[in-house]
């Protein structure tokens, strides 16, 4: 530095720009060199920082989007190991407790200000009314009290006066239990229901006492379940009761009102059934209904359960049953006509081999007859005396009779028995042609139920604008098909489903 330099007056350092970032002389040379691209990078980063990643940028891509892809992989594991087990069913041991009747208090304070705005109103006064959609219908119980005696805080006071005049009674006396809505709220095998028309429907087919299912025993606790329910009912609600298995049968042909006396009545009508002596259930008062589909028989009949609950105008109904039901087709007219065709078809075009083969079967009796005929006796063995048995306490296998026991037989002796034989006569008849059977109609799929209750729907239902019925099922014990079967039919009327293992 020459000695004028250091004299000269120094210029004095600018103040510090109020930018956040400054750039030094080193690093504005380095920054010359860097794309332009990449200058605003440089310089919010630092030099030192820039080329650091610059070097590293492909190792620091690639260990970027390798926690990204294990992350989502892990988030797909475990939010696919979250809705599978959300959506994986769970057997259930159910344990009901028994039900706790409670009573609504009645609302007394709104209905004392109803009161007193109709009678300060130029309005008529509202009185309360009991309405049906079908008077016809519905029962009442029977009252045994005299009247004379019943007292109520509604019922007016009046004072005998004499004279002449018009009455000015305001006949304020209302019924004590007029204002019951009739709703009534079950816990049906854990199922929370409500209805003011419920149907009760309970299978019982002989193999709900199967001996892997809890045997009698395990299903003398279903029927205390279902008594509960009954229980459970509204005293102003309207119920009914019908069990299936081969046939079904009914207990009331309409809806009864929930008393005491036919609360009783419907639990000691599901008592009896597979108990000894009175298995499953072969004959029943529930026949089919004109207005669905006909059916040719079968097992597990619930087609005929659900048409009762129809016919009776339900508006819940609550289904027990093990397993899937089975109901024959029955061929429609036009299905029988089109199959005549056929078969007059197949006669026409094998006339002249069936009148050959009835030629010969005609030649071969007639040689049958004419031929001689021989006696020869044949020594039949004795048999030894068959004990007496009582019928079998187990129940019978499904598909099978019930074992009635045996009677006994004496002893036999033995003894030689005639036989005449016809020697000669050709050898056989020859084969008759046969048309083709009539094909085999097969069993309702779940689309016939759904067609079914559609069709008793719109008859029995629509015309009156109501809606159809819930229907709430009870897989009890039940097999795969069985339960792929009630949970899509509860599904589809919109009901609720629940699979039950075993009861205690």
């Amino acid at each position: 530095m020459s000695e004028n330099d250091s004299q000269a007056p120094r210029t004095p350092p600018a103040p510090p720009s109020e930018s956040v970032f400054t750039v030094g002389e080193s690093e504005a040379a380095e920054l010359v060199k860097v794309a332009p691209r990449d200058r605003l990078y440089a310089i919010l980063s630092g030099m030192g920082y820039y080329k650091l990643s610059h070097q590293r940028r492909k190792q620091l891509r690639y260990i970027m989007a390798g926690s990204v892809a294990a992350y989502v992989a892990a988030m797909a594991i475990f939010g696919g190991w979250v809705v599978m087990r959300s959506r994986q069913e769970r057997e259930t041991v159910f344990t009901t407790p028994p039900p706790t009747r409670t009573y609504e208090p009645r609302k007394l304070e709104h209905r004392v200000k109803v009161q007193k705005r109709q009678r300060s109103s130029s309005r008529p006064a509202m009185l309360p009314r009991l309405v049906a959609m079908r008077p016809s219908e519905l029962s009442l119980p029977e009252i045994k009290v005299d009247p004379k005696i019943v007292h109520t805080t509604f019922q007016p006071k009046f004072k005998a006066v004499s004279g002449k005049g018009l009455g000015a009674g305001l006949g304020t006396g209302y019924g004590a239990d007029g204002f019951g809505q009739g709703v009534s709220s079950v816990d049906f095998f854990g199922i929370r229901a409500r209805g003011d028309r419920i149907a009760i429907l309970v299978d019982v087919s002989v193999s709900m006492v199967e001996e892997q299912k809890g045997g009698v025993p395990g299903y003398m606790r279903v029927k205390q379940r279902v008594e509960n329910v009954i229980d459970a009912l509204a005293e102003t609600g309207l119920f009914s009761t019908t069990v299936f298995a081969d046939a079904g049968q009914t207990l009331f042909p309409k809806m009864v009102i929930a008393s005491d006396e036919n609360k009783k009545k419907a639990k000691l009508f599901i008592r009896p059934y597979n108990t000894e002596g009175n298995w499953g259930l072969t004959q029943g008062n529930v026949s089919q209904s004109s207005h669905g589909l006909p059916a040719g028989g079968g097992t597990t009949r619930l087609d005929l359960a659900l048409t009762a609950a129809y016919l009776q105008g339900a508006d819940t109904i609550l289904v027990i049953s093990d397993g899937l039901p089975k109901v024959r087709r029955v061929f429609s007219a036009d299905q029988l006509s089109n199959f005549q065709a056929e078969r007059n078809a197949w006669m026409q075009a094998n006339a002249g081999r069936v009148a050959a083969a009835q030629a010969a079967a005609a030649s071969y009796a007639a040689a049958q007859a004419a031929a001689p005929t021989v006696v020869e006796k044949v020594w039949v063995p004795p048999t030894p005396a068959r004990p007496p048995r009582p019928p079998s306490k187990s129940p019978p296998k499904e598909g099978q009779a019930p074992d009635m026991g045996d009677p006994g037989a004496p002893a036999q002796p033995g003894y030689w028995r005639e036989v005449v034989h016809r020697q000669g006569g050709g050898g056989g008849a020859p084969p008759m042609p046969q048309p083709p059977p009539m094909p085999d109609p097969g069993w309702w799929s779940f689309t016939d139920f759904v067609r079914h209750l559609t069709m008793l729907y719109e008859a029995l239902y629509a015309k009156q604008g109501r809606k159809p019925p819930q229907i709430h099922c009870i897989g009890y014990q039940i097999d795969e098909d069985g339960h792929q079967f009630l949970q899509s039919l509860a599904k589809e009327f919109h009901g609720k489903y629940r699979r039950v293992r075993e009861l205690r």
